[in-house]
C-alpha cells in the first residue's frame, strides 16, 4: 500500500514537471516569435521612416532654395531703394548739376559729379535767387502793398524740408532789395476738419478760397505769392507767381532758368558779380578799384609867366569800393610836370638879327617849380544805382584833401571834381583844384608862395 502510494506520488509529479517543462518551452517559442515579429516591425518602420525623410528633404531643400532666393531678391530691392532714397534725400552732400551739352549728342560727361564744370546744388540755387532780387531791385514788385507766400512747391527729388528754406531765403532776397511789407500767413498752412454727411472733410486755405479769403481778410492781405523750385540734374528752374487776394488777377509772373541767366545779364551789359549774394565768410573779401589816367592841367605856380601855369599830369587813383559799389574811398597820387620842359622854341632856319641876354641882381626871387607831386585822400559818392549797367553813362562826384610836394615847396590842396563812366573801362573826369598859399625858403629867407586856384582834365582807364 505504501508502496503503491509512493508509486502514485511519483508519477503526478513527474507529470507535473512534464506539464511545466511544456509550459516553459511554448512560452519561450512564443517570446522568439514576439522578438522577430517585433525586429521585423521595427525594420519596416526604420525603412518608412528613413522613406518619410527623404522624401520631406527635396521640399526642405526647395524651400531653402526659395527662400535664399527671396532674400537675394529682397537684398537687392533694398539696395536699389537705399540708392533711391539717398537720390531724394541727400544727406552729406548736396545735389550736383552739370551743365548740359552743347550739341545734340548725349554727353556721358555732363551728367557726372567728376566734371569740373558740375556746380552743387546752392551754388545754382543761389544765381537764381540773385536774378530774382535784381528784378526786385529794378522795382518790379514795388507797386504792392503788402505781401505774403501762400506755398511753395519743389520738386519730389528734393527733401519736403527744402519747402521751408526756400520760402525763407525769397523773404530774405525781398527784404533786402524792396520795401514791400512781409506778412507772415500762419493760417495759411493750417488744416481744419469738419464732419460731413458722416464724413470726415479736411481743408486749409491752399485749397479751400473761402479759407483763403477768411485769412487774407483776417491779416489785412492784399496778395499772395507762390513759389515753385523744379530740380532737375542738368538744371533748375524758380518760378513766382502773385496774385491779389480780393479780385484774383495776377499781378506779377517770373519765370527763371539757370540755364539762360547768365546770358541775360550779358545782354543786358550788367557784371554778373555785382548782384550775386556774397558767400557766408568769417573774412571780409575787399573790392578794390584802380584809375590810370593821363590829363592837362592849369595850375597856379610858385613863380612865372602864364605859360608855367599849363602842365601834363599822370594820375593813379586806387580805392576800395563798398556800400554796393557806390562809395569809394582811397588815394589819389597824381605827378604834374611842366610844359615848359617839353615845349621849346620850334626849329627854325636863318639867322637871328637880336641876342639879348637879361642879367638880374638884387634880392633872391623863387623860380617856377617844373615837377610837383600831389598825394590826397580821396571819397567819392558814385551815382550808379541799385546795380551798375555798363551800357549807359554814369556820373559820380569825388573830393580829395592833400598836398603838392615839389623841391623846398610844400603847399596844402584840395580837389573837387565830377566823374563820368562809359562802358566798363574808361572815365572823363574834371577837377577844380584850390592851392592853399604857403611859405617857401628863398636864399636866407621866408617867402609867400602864391597859392589860387586851377583845373585838370584827365582820361582815365578802369583796372
Amino acid at each position: 500500500m505504501i508502496n503503491a502510494r509512493q508509486t502514485s506520488r511519483v508519477i503526478k509529479t513527474a507529470m507535473a514537471f512534464a506539464s511545466a517543462a511544456m509550459s516553459l518551452c511554448v512560452i519561450a517559442t512564443t517570446s522568439t516569435a514576439q522578438q522577430q515579429a517585433g525586429s521585423q516591425a521595427t525594420s519596416q518602420n526604420n525603412a518608412l521612416d528613413s522613406n518619410q525623410k527623404s522624401a520631406a528633404v527635396a521640399p526642405r531643400q526647395q524651400a531653402s532654395k526659395q527662400q535664399a532666393a527671396k532674400q537675394q531678391t529682397s537684398k537687392t530691392q533694398a539696395a536699389k531703394n537705399q540708392g533711391k532714397t539717398q537720390q531724394k534725400y541727400p544727406r552729406k552732400d548736396p545735389p550736383k548739376i552739370a551743365p548740359r551739352a552743347a550739341s545734340n549728342q548725349y554727353d556721358d560727361s555732363a551728367d557726372t559729379a567728376s566734371n569740373k564744370d558740375v556746380r552743387q546744388f546752392h551754388e545754382v540755387l543761389n544765381d537764381l535767387l540773385s536774378e530774382f532780387a535784381y528784378d526786385v531791385k529794378q522795382g518790379q514788385i514795388n507797386g504792392l502793398k503788402n505781401l505774403a507766400i501762400r506755398k511753395v512747391d519743389i520738386s519730389d527729388t528734393l527733401p519736403r524740408t527744402y519747402e521751408q528754406y526756400v520760402e525763407l531765403l525769397v523773404i530774405e532776397r525781398i527784404r533786402e532789395n524792396s520795401k514791400v511789407k512781409l506778412i507772415n500767413c500762419v493760417s495759411c498752412k493750417s488744416r481744419s476738419s469738419t464732419m460731413v454727411e458722416g464724413k470726415l472733410l479736411i481743408t486749409s486755405p491752399l485749397t479751400n478760397l473761402q479759407k483763403m479769403d477768411e485769412a487774407a481778410n483776417q491779416l489785412g492781405i492784399e496778395n499772395f505769392m507762390d513759389v515753385v523750385l523744379v530740380y532737375h540734374t542738368t538744371h533748375m528752374v524758380l518760378a513766382f507767381n502773385v496774385f491779389n487776394t480780393q479780385t484774383k488777377e495776377m499781378t506779377w509772373a517770373r519765370t527763371y532758368n539757370s540755364e539762360t541767366l547768365r546770358s541775360r545779364y550779358q545782354r543786358m551789359a550788367v557784371d554778373f558779380n555785382q548782384i550775386e549774394k556774397s558767400r557766408a565768410s568769417e573774412e571780409y573779401v575787399p573790392d578794390y578799384k584802380f584809375l590810370l589816367g593821363f590829363g592837362a592841367s592849369q595850375l597856379p605856380n610858385v613863380a612865372g609867366t602864364t605859360r608855367d601855369k599849363s602842365f601834363i599830369s599822370l594820375h593813379l587813383r586806387a580805392v576800395e569800393k563798398f556800400d554796393n559799389r557806390r562809395t569809394d574811398f582811397g588815394l589819389l597820387t597824381s605827378i604834374w610836370a611842366n610844359t615848359a620842359n617839353f615845349l621849346k622854341a620850334y626849329p627854325s632856319e636863318g639867322t637871328s638879327t637880336t641876342t639879348s641876354t637879361t642879367t638880374y641882381s638884387g634880392e633872391s626871387r623863387p623860380l617856377p617849380y617844373k615837377y610837383v607831386l600831389g598825394l590826397h585822400a580821396l571819397a567819392a559818392r558814385n551815382f550808379v544805382g541799385d546795380v551798375e549797367m555798363y551800357d549807359r553813362i554814369r556820373h559820380g562826384t569825388h573830393l580829395a584833401v592833400g598836398g603838392l610836394i615839389s623841391t623846398g615847396y610844400l603847399a596844402p590842396s584840395i580837389i573837387a571834381g565830377w566823374d563820368m563812366y562809359f562802358g566798363r573801362r574808361f572815365v572823363a573826369t574834371f577837377d577844380a583844384h584850390y592851392i592853399i598859399q604857403s611859405t617857401i625858403l628863398v636864399g636866407s629867407e621866408y617867402q609867400k608862395a602864391r597859392g589860387g586856384t586851377g583845373g585838370d582834365f584827365i582820361l582815365s582807364y578802369n583796372f
